[in-house]
Parts: structure tokens; C-alpha cells; sequence
């Protein structure tokens, strides 16, 4: 009898934290960002918590701040680390900012390196989420796939001849990984995603900027796509939920907008799959 053992990644990536002692001297370090280059020299310059987490961390104003500053070190880092490899040392621009050691692991592709990292360098906000959560993969896949193959049904029902356009995989150039695209057309490319309620806002975070950068690398690197416009669809609660939960999603899309900015792509939220396929249809018209 012979025994088929699963086969190991064989995407290589490194990666580093980006840590914060609040107080000074303290001795006492949290991570909230990460710093993810693969083998192919991809790279993802990420935050792993939410600006609301710290507020609730340390009061409106000096969570507001390091907030802040989590964002000017995430785009120093990235444009450091754009042509260098992660074994130089970076400056952190702002005090109190501090770069962990180099690791290096296996994935299948960048996207799940920065999910791998998030969860090996101990991000507090997002190992506390996954205790409070304890089945978080069955809902993270099933809800942004629900969210993608509602909108498909929706748009093939007015336009049959965009059916063709869901869920197109091609290659970047300089890695050879094939991306998978939620929609992409000649002129267009959107990703799909969703998050069914306030405690997935967190690695929700995470995912969504790796689709950020799957959008971004696409209009900059690949050879037979050259989309106009790139935009990051995705599904939230109706705003009639309780307040401290509409703040809370408030806070995540002005979020993804700041980071969509920085790339010059776009962010589209809705609850209703129908709206968000006549969005699609109008894009692409």
C-alpha cells in the first residue's frame, strides 16, 4: 500500500515584522505591520491591524497617532525594500518604530506568504481575532466566493457575453504565478471580496491588500492585459447595523481607500450583488 504524503509550497518567501513600542523604554513591542518579498522579488508592505484596534488599544488620541505613523513607516518600507533585498537593514523615518529579524518560509504564492507571516510573527490583532473566531477559514472562503459568484450570476443574466470575463488566471511577468482575477477585461480588472461581519474586519485587512497588490502588479507587469481601471469590490453589512459596528466598517473602507490611493486604484462597496453587477457592467460598457 502506498502512501501519497500532501506536497510541500514551493513558493519561497522572507519576511520581516514592523513593531512599535507606544511607550518609550518600556521594553514592551507589538507587531503591526509586515514586510513580505518573495523569491521572485514580489513584495508586500502591509499593516496587520486596523486603525479602530488601536484607539480601542490606547485611547482615541494616541491611537489615531500610531496609526499614523504605521502608515508613513508601511510606504518608507516599501519603497526601501521596492529594490533591495530584505536582508539590509531599513531606517524606520519615525522613533519607536522597529524592524524584526529576517524569516523565510514556503507558500504558494505571495498572497498566502502575507497570511503566513501575519500569523507567524505573532500580529496581536490578528491571532486575537482567530481565538475569538475559532473557524475562520470555512467563513473568510465562503463569503467572498458567495459575494463573486452572486455577482457573476447577476451580470450574466443582463450581459451573457461577460461570463467569459469571471475568473481569469494569467501570468505575471518576472514570477511566472498565474493570478487569478475576479473579472478582467481589456479595459477592466476587479478583485472580489466580503466580510460578513465586524470581528472578520481584521484579516478581512490583510486579504483585501493582498488584492490590492494583485491589481496593482497587474496594471504595471503584465504583458497581455493593460486594464484602464482597477477596483477592489467588496460586500458589507447594511449601515442599518449598530453603530459601534458601522464605525468599526467605517473605519476598514477609509482604510482600503488609503491604500488603494497609494496605487491609484479604487475601492467599491455594497451590500447588494445586483448593484454591485450593474457597477461591473457600467465599468465595462
Amino acid at each position: 500500500m502506498s502512501t501519497n504524503f500532501p506536497t510541500l509550497p514551493e513558493y519561497e518567501f522572507s519576511w520581516r515584522s514592523l513593531q512599535v513600542e507606544p511607550i518609550p523604554l518600556s521594553g514592551e513591542r507589538i507587531t503591526l505591520g509586515a514586510v513580505i518579498k518573495g523569491g521572485d522579488q514580489a513584495l508586500i508592505a502591509a499593516k496587520l491591524i486596523q486603525a479602530e484596534k488601536l484607539k480601542k488599544m490606547y485611547g482615541d488620541q494616541l491611537g489615531a497617532g500610531i496609526a499614523d505613523a504605521l502608515n508613513i513607516c508601511i510606504k518608507s518600507a516599501e519603497l526601501f525594500y521596492s529594490n533591495k533585498p530584505l536582508s539590509m537593514e531599513w531606517e524606520p523615518p519615525l522613533e519607536g518604530f522597529y524592524l524584526g529579524k529576517v524569516n523565510s518560509s514556503l507558500a504558494d504564492n505571495i498572497e498566502e506568504g502575507l497570511h503566513r507571516a501575519a500569523m507567524y510573527c505573532s500580529s496581536f490583532s490578528f491571532s486575537t481575532e482567530a481565538i475569538k473566531t475559532p473557524s475562520p477559514k470555512k467563513t473568510e472562503l465562503s463569503a467572498p466566493e458567495s459575494w463573486r459568484k452572486n455577482i457573476y450570476e447577476a451580470v450574466a443574466r443582463q450581459r451573457a457575453d461577460f461570463a467569459g470575463f469571471f475568473d481569469r488566471a494569467i501570468a505575471i511577468r518576472g514570477s511566472g504565478v498565474p493570478i487569478t482575477f475576479g473579472f478582467l477585461s481589456d479595459t477592466y480588472a476587479a478583485q472580489f471580496d466580503a466580510v460578513p461581519d465586524s470581528s472578520r474586519i481584521q484579516q478581512a485587512l490583510v486579504r483585501a491588500q493582498s488584492k490590492l497588490w494583485q491589481l496593482d502588479r497587474l496594471r504595471d507587469e503584465a504583458t497581455l492585459f493593460k486594464p484602464e481601471l482597477c477596483e477592489l469590490l467588496i460586500q458589507i453589512p447594511s449601515p442599518s447595523i449598530s453603530d459601534p459596528e458601522g464605525s468599526a466598517f467605517k473605519d476598514f473602507i477609509e482604510e482600503l481607500r488609503y491604500e488603494a490611493s497609494r496605487r491609484a486604484l479604487d475601492v467599491y462597496t455594497s451590500e447588494s450583488p445586483v448593484e454591485a453587477a450593474h457597477h461591473v457592467i457600467a465599468r465595462v460598457a
